[in-house]
């Protein structure tokens, strides 16, 4: 949902804590998108609903943990407070938040969660189907109608397959931050810091996945945040099919997480 900038006018994202415009302060800022957990315990719910291997993951949820790589969120019983850290490999904490909104803190920690869910899938390989027929005869009518049908199947996938664009976000090419999106590529200016439409080389295009950083904007990349600027569509982001459910069989790949990054 997009709301007036209190200054300007211009419509901005109400999750946006700023005028991508104007630059003023947004002080109605909506902290967590519709639908998302809001409490620790929601979050827990949230990851066993999508069968989410937290121990795996090395995320605790409502624990102080001081073990090195480790994502967490807990409540301070001193402070009151709600603590989102990241604990890096050699042993050193990141706070990614520190204060009393707990929705805030736990979007905080979901977003990390379904952006790490995301990059584990990339590089999953495709799922293979059980041969829940194995042994039994088929009909040659059947027979030669199944074979059209997965014939057919195979057709689609691999149409699907070789015409699929690149995946939405942040790429780091030729010392340059990119961003694309449904449908464009955008390139970030570090002269004038904004974003704007751009064409790309041959390279980027046929091997993008090479380039490819995240999904959502972190603070070490030097570039701004993409939805703060005007190309941003809300719609690119809720209309989105993204399947976050971690499936039986699936191993989990430390190897993919960036345990010396602040976040």
């Amino acid at each position: 949902m997009k709301i007036p900038c209190e200054y300007c006018g211009q419509m901005i994202p109400e999750t946006s804590q700023k005028c991508s415009y104007c630059g003023a302060g947004n002080r109605r800022v909506r902290r967590t998108a519709y639908g998302v957990p809001a409490t620790i315990e929601e979050l827990r719910a949230y990851c066993r609903h999508h069968n989410l291997p937290l121990a795996d993951m090395r995320v605790f949820l409502g624990e102080d943990y001081r073990g090195a790589k480790a994502f967490g969120i807990y409540r301070d019983e001193n402070t009151g407070n709600f603590v989102v850290y990241k604990n890096k490999a050699d042993g050193t904490r990141a706070v990614r938040y520190e204060g009393s909104d707990e929705a805030y803190a736990v979007n905080e920690l979901y977003l990390k969660i379904r952006e790490r869910v995301a990059e584990q899938k990339r590089h999953l390989p495709p799922r293979r189907q059980g041969n829940s027929g194995r042994g039994r005869k088929v009909p040659a009518k059947g027979f030669i109608t199944q074979t059209v049908v997965w014939g057919l199947i195979v057709i689609f996938v691999l149409a699907a397959w070789f015409t699929k664009g690149p995946s939405g976000g942040y790429y780091d090419y030729g010392g340059h931050t990119y961003y694309y999106d449904s449908s464009y590529w955008y390139e970030w200016d570090v002269y004038d810091k904004e974003w704007s439409r751009t064409q790309i080389d041959t390279e980027l295009e046929e091997h993008a996945d090479d380039y490819y950083q995240s999904r959502n904007w972190r603070s070490s990349y030097e570039a701004g945040d993409f939805t703060e600027s005007p190309w941003y569509s809300e719609e690119e982001w809720e209309e989105d099919d993204w399947d976050y459910d971690w499936d039986d069989g699936d191993v989990w790949d430390s190897s993919y997480d960036d345990w010396d990054s602040d976040w």
